[in-house]
C-alpha cells in the first residue's frame, strides 16, 4: 500500500467532500465520498494497513464535518474490519458487490447516524429522514464504479478486481 497516494486521495476527496459536494447533489440526496473509500481499502490491503486507512479516512470524516469527534472513526474501523473479514466469500471483483456493500454501510451509517441525532435532538421526522438516508445511501453506491476506477488507477500495481490467478 502506498500511503503517500492514499493521503492524497483522502486530502481530495475531504476538500471535495467539504467544499464543492453541494454542487453534484440530486434534491436532498448528496453523495459521502468516504465510504467508497472505506470499501475500497478493506477489500485491497490486509488487517493492520485496513484499520489504519479506515480511521484515517474516519477521522477525517470527523475533522471535516459537524458531529462528535471520534464517531466516524470508531465506526469506519469496525465496518472495514467486517468488509475484510467476509471480503474473501464476496465476490469483490464483480461491480454489483461493490455498489451493493457500499450501499449497504452508507445504509446502515446513515441509519445509525439519524438515530443518534434523532435521541440527542428529538426533532427528526420519520419519513422523510427514511427518504433522505434512502436516496443518500443510493447515490453514494451509483458514484462508486467512478471512484474505484480512480482508485484502481492509482493503484495500478494490484490488480485488484480482476481475476487474480
Amino acid at each position: 500500500m502506498r500511503w503517500f497516494t492514499f493521503f492524497c486521495i483522502l486530502l481530495c476527496i475531504s476538500l471535495f467532500q467539504s467544499t464543492m459536494i453541494h454542487r453534484i447533489n440530486f434534491g436532498p440526496a448528496v453523495p459521502d465520498l468516504y465510504f467508497p473509500l472505506v470499501v475500497f481499502y478493506s477489500f485491497l490491503t490486509d488487517l493492520k494497513r485496513n484499520t489504519i486507512a479506515n480511521w484515517f479516512t474516519g477521522f477525517a470524516k470527523d475533522l471535516f464535518s459537524e458531529g462528535s469527534l471520534g464517531i466516524n472513526s470508531i465506526f469506519f474501523v469496525a465496518v472495514g474490519f467486517f468488509i475484510w473479514s467476509f471480503r474473501e466469500i464476496l465476490f469483490r471483483g464483480h461491480l454489483v458487490t461493490q455498489i451493493l456493500i457500499t450501499f449497504l454501510f452508507s445504509l446502515v451509517y446513515n441509519v445509525l447516524y439519524a438515530a443518534h441525532a434523532s435521541l440527542s435532538f428529538h426533532s427528526l421526522p420519520l419519513s422523510s429522514t427514511l427518504w433522505i438516508i434512502f436516496s443518500c445511501s443510493l447515490y453514494t453506491a451509483m458514484v462508486v464504479p467512478a471512484l474505484f476506477w480512480i482508485f484502481n488507477k492509482f493503484h495500478h500495481g494490484r490488480r485488484l478486481f480482476f481475476n487474480q490467478r
